[in-house]
C-alpha cells in the first residue's frame, strides 16, 4: 500500500506549501493546555459566545510571501483559490537507435483543460512516466504520474516476445510502429499554467530501481508562446449527457465515436447513452456520480466499421479485408500488420482495435475539457483496449454487454487496474521490475500480498476457488495473464466485466477519482469578521456531508475535528504574530480500508490580529 507522505505545494485552494501542526493540543481561552477529551467541551464554548475576546481587524495571507487581507469586524472576505488551467502538450516519443529515449513537442493547446491536484510523489508507480513543474531554484511546485509511449512499448514487447513468431526487440517495435503507424507514437501531458513561481517543465521516465531520468525539459514561458486554441480540421458537435458542476471542480469523461456515418448518428447517440449509464451505475462510480460530468462527441466517417473488423462468426461474405475510411481511423492492427508485412501472425490475438489518429482524439477531447476518454468504434467485430491512453470499445452486440465492457476498459485507465483473467491466446504481463503490477494484481511474498489489510485471519492465502469464498477478499491464483500471480476476489469486473469491481479495484479506483479531483471543492475559503462572535472560517465542501471529513489545526491554538466552519477569538491568537491555520479533507467512505493520503486534501494559511495601538 502507498505510504503516508506530507502532501504540500500547490494545493487546490490555496498555492502555498502547508505547515504541519498535527499534533498541536487545543487551549482554554485562558490558554492551558486540555485534554484532547476536553475538545468537545471548547467547541461548544466558542461556539455559544462564552470566554469571548473581542477580536478587532485581523489580516489574512495564503502564505509569507501573498497579498495580505485585512477583514475588519462586521466585513466578510474570501481567500483566493489556485488556477487550475492547465496546457495540453502533444509529444512524440522518441527512441534512438542507440535505446536513448526522447520527446519533442508536435503542439501546445490552450484549451478549458484542468489539471490535477500535485500528487507530490503519491502518484501511482504503475505509471512509469512523470511530469513536473520546476520553479527558479529547481524546486518542484507541482508533480504527476501519466502514462507515455514509452510504457507502450514496454506493453508491446511482452506481448511481442511471448507471441510473435519472430523475434523483436523493443527497438525493432519502435520502428514498426514508426513506418506503419507513426500516429501511435504520440502522447499527452497537462502541465498546469498559472503556478506562482513556476519556470520548467520536466518530463522523466522511472528505471528499476525507482530513480527518474529526465526525458525532457522546456521553459514555461515558451510553451505560452506556443499555445494555440485547437481547431479540429473535421466536423465535430459537442453534447452534454451528465452535468454536475463546473469541468474544473469534475472529472470530465469525454465519449467520442469512430466508424459511425451520418446516417448512424442516432446510434453513436444511442451507444453513448448507454455507456453513461452503465458507467454511473457501477460502484464505486455510483456514490461518486456528484464528480463526474459527461460530453460525447459527435464526429461523422465516411465509411462504417473499423479497419480489418471482418474477422469474426457471421461476417458477410463481402466484407473488405481493409482500412476503413473514418475519422479517427480505428483498426484491428494485427491483421493489419499481418496483411501488411506479408506476415504470419495467427497465434497472436487479433481482437485489439485501435483509433491510429491520437491526435485527432487529443484535439477534439481538448474541447470537452477531458480528464478521461472513452471510445467506442462502430465495429461488429468484438474488442476491449485500454493499451493506448483511451478506453476502446466495439459496439459487437445490442448494447447487451459492450457498455459493461467500456466500464471494464475504464478500470484500466482511469484505476489503473489490471486484467484478472487468463486467456490461453494472451500474453503473461509480467514486466516487473520495470512496470511495477497494477493495484489489483500481486506476488504472493511470506504469505503477504499488497492488500493484506483487506484479507481476515480466516482466509487462507492463497485462497481457494470456492463458494466457501465467493465474497471473501483473499489471494486467487491466476491474474494478468499469469499463473504465479493472484488478484483479491474471485468475481470482480476486472476479471469479467459483467461483475462489480472488487473491494480493492473500488479503492484503487476511488484514489484515483481524487487524483483529478479533491475532496474539497475548488471554491474559496470563507472569512467573517463579527464583533462579539470571533472570526468564523467557512471550508467549502461538496454536497455529500456523510463522505468527507474536515478537521482544523491552529498553530499552538485549538484543534477543531469535523467541522466545516469554526470560529476563533483573540484568546486563540498570539498577540502580533502570524498563526498557522490548517483545514484538512478526506473521503472518509466504506471504500477506503484505511485513511490514505491520496484520497485526502491539506491546505494552509495565515491569520494575526492587528495591533490597533
Amino acid at each position: 500500500m502507498r505510504p503516508a507522505t506530507e502532501h504540500k505545494k500547490f494545493d487546490r485552494l490555496n498555492p502555498v506549501e502547508n505547515n504541519d501542526s498535527a499534533g498541536v493540543l487545543p487551549r482554554r481561552c485562558d490558554r492551558n493546555p486540555v485534554h484532547a477529551l476536553s475538545i468537545l467541551l471548547i467547541f461548544s464554548v466558542l461556539l455559544t459566545g462564552g470566554c469571548i475576546e473581542e477580536t478587532g481587524a485581523v489580516e489574512f495571507r495564503s502564505g509569507p510571501d501573498s497579498d495580505v487581507i485585512l477583514v475588519d469586524e462586521h466585513d466578510e472576505s474570501e481567500l483566493p483559490v489556485a488556477d487550475r488551467h492547465a496546457f495540453l502538450v502533444l509529444h512524440e516519443g522518441i527512441l534512438t537507435s542507440q535505446g536513448d529515449r526522447a520527446v519533442e513537442i508536435d503542439a501546445v493547446y490552450d484549451a478549458e483543460i484542468y489539471a490535477g491536484p500535485d500528487d507530490d510523489g503519491l502518484g501511482d508507480p504503475h505509471w512509469i512516466t512523470r511530469v513536473r513543474v520546476l520553479d527558479t531554484d529547481g524546486e518542484p511546485l507541482w508533480t504527476q504520474r501519466t502514462n507515455s509511449l514509452f510504457q507502450l512499448l514496454e506493453f508491446l514487447s511482452v506481448v511481442m516476445e511471448e507471441q510473435s513468431p519472430i523475434d523483436l526487440s523493443i527497438q525493432n517495435i519502435y520502428q514498426l510502429v514508426r513506418q506503419q503507424y507513426p500516429e501511435l507514437l504520440r502522447f499527452v501531458t497537462k502541465v498546469p499554467r498559472n503556478i506562482p513561481g513556476a519556470e520548467t517543465y520536466i518530463l522523466e521516465i522511472g528505471d528499476e530501481q525507482g530513480e527518474f531520468e529526465q526525458l525532457f525539459s522546456h521553459p514555461i514561458e515558451e510553451l505560452e508562446a506556443m499555445a494555440e486554441p485547437p481547431s479540429p480540421d473535421f466536423h465535430h458537435e459537442i453534447d452534454s449527457i451528465i452535468s454536475s458542476g463546473p469541468p474544473s471542480d469534475r472529472l470530465n469523461v469525454a465519449i467520442l465515436g469512430d466508424g459511425y456515418t451520418e446516417e448512424e448518428r442516432h446510434i453513436f447517440e444511442g451507444d453513448a447513452q448507454a455507456v453513461t449509464e452503465r458507467f454511473l451505475d457501477a460502484s464505486p462510480m455510483r456514490e461518486h456520480r456528484d464528480l463526474f460530468n459527461i460530453k460525447s462527441i459527435w464526429t461523422p466517417s465516411e465509411e462504417s466499421g473499423a479497419g480489418y473488423d471482418c474477422n469474426y462468426a457471421g461476417a458477410p461474405s463481402d466484407c473488405e479485408h481493409d482500412f476503413r475510411d473514418t475519422v479517427f481511423d480505428t483498426t484491428f492492427v494485427i491483421p493489419a500488420i499481418a496483411d501488411q508485412l506479408n506476415m504470419d501472425m495467427s497465434g497472436v490475438s487479433d481482437r485489439v482495435a485501435m483509433p491510429l489518429r491520437l491526435d485527432r482524439i487529443y484535439e477534439v477531447a481538448a474541447l470537452a475539457h477531458y480528464d478521461e476518454i472513452i471510445f467506442i468504434s462502430n465495429s461488429p467485430k468484438r474488442s476491449g483496449f485500454a493499451g493506448l491512453y483511451v478506453a476502446v470499445v466495439t459496439n459487437f452486440d445490442d448494447r447487451d454487454s459492450f457498455p459493461d465492457v467500456a466500464v471494464h476498459e475504464v478500470g484500466h485507465t482511469l484505476g489503473l487496474l489490471g486484467d484478472e483473467y487468463n486467456i490461453a491466446s494472451d500474453a503473461c504481463y509480467f514486466n516487473e521490475p520495470t512496470i511495477p503490477l497494477p493495484a489489483n494484481i500481486s506476488e504472493i511474498l511470506d504469505d503477504e500480498v499488497k492488500w493484506s489489510e483487506w484479507v481476515s485471519e480466516e482466509t487462507p492465502v492463497p485462497t481457494p476457488e470456492s463458494n466457501d469464498h465467493n465474497d471473501a477478499v483473499g489471494a486467487f491464483e491466476g491474474a494478468y495473464n499469469c499463473d504465479f500471480l493472484v488478484r483479491p476476489e474471485r468475481h470482480c469486473k476486472m476479471n469479467s466485466s459483467g461483475h462489480d469491481f472488487c473491494a480493492v479495484c473500488a479503492e484503487q479506483m476511488v484514489r484515483r477519482f481524487y487524483s483529478m479531483v479533491d475532496p474539497a471543492p475548488l471554491q474559496p475559503l470563507e472569512i467573517a469578521n463579527e464583533s462579539g462572535v470571533g472570526i468564523q472560517i467557512t471550508a467549502p465542501t461538496r454536497g455529500d456531508g456523510d463522505r468527507y471529513e474536515v478537521n482544523w489545526n491552529v498553530e499552538d491554538g485549538p484543534i477543531f475535528l469535523d467541522q466545516s466552519t469554526i470560529t476563533l477569538t483573540g484568546a486563540d491568537l498570539p498577540e502580533d504574530e502570524w498563526a498557522t491555520v490548517t483545514v484538512s479533507v478526506h473521503n472518509r467512505t466504506e471504500f477506503l480500508k484505511t485513511v490514505d493520503q491520496a484520497v485526502m486534501t491539506e491546505h494552509s494559511f495565515q491569520i494575526r490580529l492587528v495591533d490597533e495601538s
